[in-house]
C-alpha cells in the first residue's frame, strides 16, 4: 500500500516516515504546501501543492505536523487540492487497546500505549512513548507530546496540546485549544483556550483563542 505525506516542513515528518517503513507502507510522494525547509529523509519525490500528479490524488494522505492548527491547515489544504482519503497510522511498536477507536488521519507514534474503551478523534497526534489511560476521550486535532501521561477517564478537547512529559490525573477535562506546558502535573480541569504549566499546573494565560486555530 502507498500513502502521501502532505506537509513536510515540520521535523516530526521523519517519525512518520519511520513508522511507514516499519509498517511496510510505501511513500508515493511528499507535498510541500508552504515555504520553508524540507525535512523528509526518504528518497521520495517532492511536489509543490500546485503541481500534484493526478495519480497521487487517489491515494490516502497523512499530515505529519505536531501543532494542531498547522495540522488542520494541511488537512484542509490537502482536501482542497483533491485528496479524499486520510490514513490512520499506528506504529507497530505502539499498543492500542482493541476496544479503543481511532479517527481518520490519526497518528500513534512508536512506543505509545493507549488504554481500553477510549475514543480518539480525527487527525490526532499521540507522540513517542505517551501513555493514554482507559476511557480517554480525545478531540479532533489534539496533540499529546512525547512521554506525556493521561490517566483514566481524561477528556482532551479539540485542538488541545499536552506537552512533553506532562501528567494529567484521572477524571480531568482539558478544554478545546488549551495548552498544558511540558512537565506539568494537571490536578484540576483546564478551561478552553487556556495555557497552564507547573507542578501542580496553574493558569498562565487565558483567552488564547486562535493559538491552535482549531475552533470547531
Amino acid at each position: 500500500m502507498s500513502v502521501v505525506l502532505y506537509g513536510i516542513g515540520s521535523p516530526i515528518v521523519v517519525d512518520y516516515e519511520e513508522s511507514c517503513e516499519r509498517q511496510g507502507l510505501a511513500i508515493a510522494g511528499a507535498i510541500k504546501n508552504v515555504d520553508g525547509p524540507i525535512h523528509t529523509i526518504s528518497a521520495v519525490p517532492v511536489y509543490r501543492a500546485d503541481e500534484i500528479p493526478e495519480r497521487l490524488l487517489s491515494l490516502p494522505f497523512i499530515a505529519p505536523i505536531f501543532t494542531p492548527g498547522r495540522r488542520r491547515f494541511a488537512v484542509e489544504d490537502a482536501q482542497r487540492h483533491g485528496f479524499g482519503r486520510s490514513f490512520t497510522l499506528v506504529d507497530p511498536t505502539a499498543v492500542v487497546a482493541r476496544s479503543t477507536t481511532l479517527g481518520a488521519g490519526t497518528f500513534v507514534n512508536c512506543g505509545a500505549v493507549v488504554g481500553a474503551a477510549g475514543t480518539i478523534g480525527c487527525f490526532v497526534l499521540i507522540n513517542r512513548s505517551a501513555s493514554i489511560g482507559h476511557h480517554a476521550e480525545i478531540g479532533d486535532y489534539a496533540a499529546v507530546g512525547p512521554g506525556a501521561v493521561l490517566a483514566g477517564n481524561v477528556k482532551l478537547g479539540r485542538g488541545a496540546v499536552v506537552g512533553v512529559g506532562a501528567s494529567v490525573i484521572p477524571e480531568i477535562e482539558i478544554g478545546d485549544n488549551a495548552v498544558v506546558g511540558a512537565g506539568s502535573v494537571v490536578t484540576q480541569d483546564v478551561p478552553a483556550n487556556t495555557l497552564v504549566a507547573g507542578r501542580p499546573a496553574r493558569v498562565l494565560a487565558s483567552a488564547i483563542v486562535g493559538y491552535n486555530d482549531c475552533a470547531a
